[in-house]
């Protein structure tokens, strides 16, 4: 938008030259509305004259050009970080779903047989871990209405003590919950481990082998079930 000479005309019609307080107030203003943020006007110079107003005027001109060139750019470089922004949260997330799928995966509960749920336990055990299992295991334990729960741990070849202190909480859980739990394939490490915390496991049964917890939470539920 350009600021044009005022509507003053001389008697020949002709426009008259401004005066130099006239052309400094119309550089003002302008520049005034350039810090407002209006990058579209302009002064409306003489191409064709050389006094130092003009170069003042032609400069206020090209610094505006100048501007909203800049302005543009960076609207351009904001929406492309915007649109990068975007693409890292999409991936983000991706990674978080399949990180959620691989936790699922790695501690999946599988019901073996009828009240008898099997959770196979493979690799390493950190707090974190441990709290996604107790919380996944005790949910299935409800909802599916188990009597026995066996926590297979022949994957895992050493836990910390307090990893071993989490493991038995699980239990006592399954427990108050109405369930009986059964520890099976213990390594050497992890029964160390067990011992040294010192607590009271009377009621947790620890079995050698899958196979034998099984066995032994079949003849537990007949006995139950009076067979």
């Amino acid at each position: 938008m350009r600021v044009p000479t005022p509507a003053r005309t001389t008697s020949g019609g002709e426009m008259p030259t401004l005066t130099l307080e006239e052309r400094l107030q119309r550089a003002e203003q302008v520049l005034t509305r350039v810090a407002d943020g209006d990058l579209g006007v302009r002064i409306d110079t003489d191409e064709f004259s050389e006094d130092a107003i003009t170069n003042l005027e032609m400069g206020i001109n090209f610094l505006i050009l100048d501007l909203r060139m800049t302005a543009e750019e960076n609207r351009e470089k904001q929406a492309a970080l915007v649109a990068k922004q975007r693409e890292l949260e999409e991936k983000i997330a991706m990674i978080d779903a399949q990180a959620q799928a691989i936790r699922e995966l790695s501690t999946p509960v599988i019901e073996v047989w009828r009240d008898v749920l099997v959770l196979p336990l493979i690799g390493v055990l950190d707090a974190e871990r441990t709290a996604e299992v107790m919380e996944g295991l005790l949910t299935k334990v409800v909802s599916s209405g188990a009597r026995c729960v066996i926590i297979d741990v022949t994957g895992v070849p050493t836990v910390d003590v307090g990893t071993a202190d989490s493991l038995v909480k699980i239990v006592r859980a399954v427990g108050l919950l109405g369930a009986r739990g059964v520890f099976t394939g213990l390594a050497p490490a992890v029964a160390r481990t067990l011992a040294a915390l010192s607590l009271d496991l009377g009621g947790v049964l620890t079995l050698r082998t899958l196979k034998d917890g099984l066995e032994n939470c079949i003849a537990y539920l007949d006995e139950l079930d009076g067979r």
